[in-house]
């Protein structure tokens, strides 16, 4: 099989895929899913705003080779040990200076198959705010 073969065939199985409305997450949680659209990102960024009001403390997960973003995150925070052999976690405070980075921060360009909201992988603040696959699933604790 030839590698454009493969990656056709691969592109097509993951565009197939369906987001799983049984995901598992806590009972306490309400989930919100997103496809990527603009629309999707200014109401990702209105909910983390509102998070990032009582949020005082961040983590981010990268994964390897997502430099730019790893290295982003570490100007905020402090890599954290960790056995994730696949990526990098970076934890911080949440101060002013990072509420500007992330709420200024244009959508990404979408270059691959993701309609991503967010270059980070995973963003969580310690409020029970949960911002997944790079912002197409989002979780608020419920109050």
């Amino acid at each position: 099989m030839k590698m454009e073969d493969l990656e056709k065939a691969l592109t097509e199985q993951i565009m197939d895929l369906k987001i799983n409305d049984e995901a598992p997450c806590e009972d306490n949680m309400l989930p919100t899913y997103f496809e990527g659209t603009e629309d999707d990102y200014l109401q990702w960024l209105e909910m983390l705003k509102t998070a990032l009001a009582s949020a005082r403390n961040f983590e981010i997960h990268c994964w390897n080779g997502e430099d730019e973003w790893i290295n982003l995150a570490l100007k905020y925070g402090t890599l954290k040990e960790d056995e994730w052999k696949y990526g990098k976690i970076i934890t911080g405070e949440v101060t002013s200076e990072f509420k500007k980075m992330i709420l200024e921060m244009p959508k990404p360009q979408n270059v691959d198959i993701f309609k991503r909201i967010t270059p980070f992988f995973n963003l969580f603040l310690d409020n029970g705010f949960q911002s997944s696959h790079y912002g197409l699933e989002l979780y608020i604790r419920k109050e």
